[in-house]
């Protein structure tokens, strides 16, 4: 038998390194409900909007996944979960600390009623559309000046998106960051409105998140 010669061999535990190597450069992570938070806020509009309030929308427990890529963060992905019969509306402690434009106290009647209207048919068709799924890549570009690219999917639709973020990647885990404006018709919905627009919600919304990780977890 002839000896195999080193110039076969190396190649080859080049690329086996190299598989090893990738295989280690991911750690998974569970995103931490207890410990995250994301919301948005939502405008009254319309020539009898002293009727209305600006509300605020928070999701009670995001779940999901966080990927992160050692060897290269921009390569890292995440995939978010928001059942949306889990919607709080106006939660008060929230709300409190939102400044004068939230200093208004909505009834219980009028949450449950934008809790419907939110829900309902004509916006996120709850009964059909059941999750929000957020899906992402990133970041990309330096601390300070960081983004994700996003695809959220709600009601049937994909829409992508690019959106400012701070991330820190430490031994504890993972925390991103940010806030942003988008309009419902960014995200191809319809904003409600009554009485010919007399009362409306205002097409702008302004997103705010903080979501945090527990320990990596196995990778699948």
């Amino acid at each position: 038998m002839k000896p195999i010669s080193p110039l076969v061999v190396l190649p080859a535990l080049l690329l086996v390194s190299l598989a090893f190597a990738q295989s280690g450069a991911e750690r998974v992570y569970a995103v931490d409900p207890a410990a995250s938070e994301l919301h948005w806020l939502t405008y009254k509009a319309g020539s009898l909007q002293r009727l209305g309030h600006n509300h605020v929308i928070s999701v009670g427990r995001p779940d999901g996944t966080v990927t992160v890529n050692t060897a290269d963060l921009a390569k890292s992905r995440f995939d978010l979960t928001i059942p949306v019969d889990g919607l709080v509306v106006d939660n008060p402690e929230l709300r409190q600390g939102l400044g004068p434009d939230f200093a208004s106290v909505p009834s219980a009647d009028d949450v449950a009623g934008t809790r419907k209207n939110m829900l309902g048919d004509k916006l996120l068709q709850a009964e059909k559309f059941p999750s929000i799924h957020v899906r992402g890549t990133g970041p990309f570009g330096a601390a300070g000046s960081q983004t994700f690219k996003i695809t959220v999917e709600l009601v049937g639709k994909s829409v992508d998106l690019t959106v400012p973020t701070e991330v820190t990647v430490d031994d504890a885990g993972v925390t991103a960051h940010g806030a942003f404006e988008l309009t419902h018709s960014e995200l191809g919905l319809q904003p409600f409105s009554v009485m010919l627009g007399a009362i409306q919600v205002a097409d702008k919304m302004h997103f705010s998140y903080e979501i945090k990780t527990k320990k990596a977890a196995a990778a699948p």
